[in-house]
């Protein structure tokens, strides 16, 4: 059975590197949008914590999001730039099978 694979990271960094965490992760999030296998990827900021963000990622099958981990970028950008100033984080997976049908 083919399925998507749905990646939710809820994110903080200290109060003090709010904007260069969002900032960062904006970049990250163009840069994963890039790969063959990212059906989506965005990030979303608390509008009562600027420091905290979710990220939605959303990968056309487990193939896809292992390539997601083994890309430059993921090192450079993800490992080199956002994990730094990460203080928090809550990362969750999902399978979603594509044979069953959406919630009307």
């Amino acid at each position: 059975m083919d399925s998507h694979v749905l990646v939710i990271a809820d994110t903080s960094s200290s109060p003090e590197n709010a904007e260069e965490f969002g900032r960062v992760l904006q970049k990250f999030a163009q840069a994963c949008r890039t790969e063959p296998g990212c059906l989506s990827y965005e990030v979303f900021r608390s509008l009562d914590q600027p420091e905290r963000c979710v990220s939605i990622e959303k990968y056309a099958d487990a193939e896809a999001f292992a390539a997601h981990r083994a890309s430059a970028h993921f090192r450079d950008i993800g490992l080199g730039e956002v994990v730094p100033l990460v203080v928090a984080r809550d990362v969750r997976m999902y399978d979603a099978p594509r044979d069953i049908p959406p919630a009307q």
